[in-house]
């Protein structure tokens, strides 16, 4: 009898114990979209995270209509007594095909929101990102669509759902994830990377840029560097 109670209130405190982690902020992850900061502007934005010591980069994408985008690139620094932040690049890109406001897989938009960088990859070797993993794809890399391992990057002998990243040339040369749907839901949408463009002035959901300001920005991101989507 001591032993049913025992167990039973190990159960209870085990299933307390999981909720917590369940709930808890996950760090530099916003675990669901009722944990999204509410956007009142881009200067607002700036300003909130300046003294935020959870993140010091920016990238801003700020949606000009159809599929194109502008990407500016900040680093903070210290000047006279208080933070600013400093332009390290501003380009133009592309987005999903459908604009922004990202709800599913398929829907072919961008998701709206702010994001951190999770990991990067490519099919090229590390042009100098740092403080996050990096792997150099080869032919047994996939961006899982699979519902087990979905939305995450896993090696396979033998073809699965999902992205067959060293399929996708030039766009995958360099990469970023940007930490959409953290808690993997399947057919919520997976793989929104920041990449490189391709043969298309739109994409699928993703964020591209030039090659080289791909390069230029995986050289500046870090493990706290922020990516911020919103219309203009």
């Amino acid at each position: 009898m001591k032993k049913m109670r025992k167990n039973g209130i190990f159960k209870k405190w085990f299933q307390i114990i999981l909720l917590l982690l369940l709930t808890f902020p996950k760090g530099h992850v916003f675990a669901s979209e009722a944990d999204q900061p509410v956007f009142s502007g881009w200067a607002e934005l700036k300003s909130r995270y300046a003294a935020d010591e959870s993140t010091d980069r920016l990238i801003l994408v700020k949606y000009l209509g159809g599929s194109r985008v502008k990407v500016i690139m900040y680093e903070k620094a210290a000047g006279e007594g208080t933070l600013k932040w400093r332009k390290l690049l501003s380009c133009r890109g592309f987005c999903g095909k459908n604009g922004l406001n990202k709800e599913q897989e398929g829907d072919v938009k961008t998701p709206t929101g702010v994001f951190y960088i999770t990991e990067g990859f490519g099919i090229r070797e590390n042009p100098g990102l740092k403080d996050l993993r990096y792997t150099v794809i080869d032919e047994s890399c996939y961006w899982s669509g699979e519902y087990d391992t979905y939305n995450t990057l896993v090696r396979s002998d033998h073809p699965i759902a999902g992205e067959h990243l060293i399929e996708c040339s030039p766009q995958y040369n360099y990469a970023l994830n940007i930490g959409y749907n953290p808690q993997n839901i399947y057919k919520k949408g997976s793989g929104i990377f920041l990449h490189c463009t391709g043969p298309r002035s739109y994409t699928m959901g993703c964020i591209a840029v030039s090659e080289e300001n791909m390069i230029r920005i995986m050289q500046n991101t870090t493990d706290k560097t922020l990516v911020c989507i919103y219309p203009k």
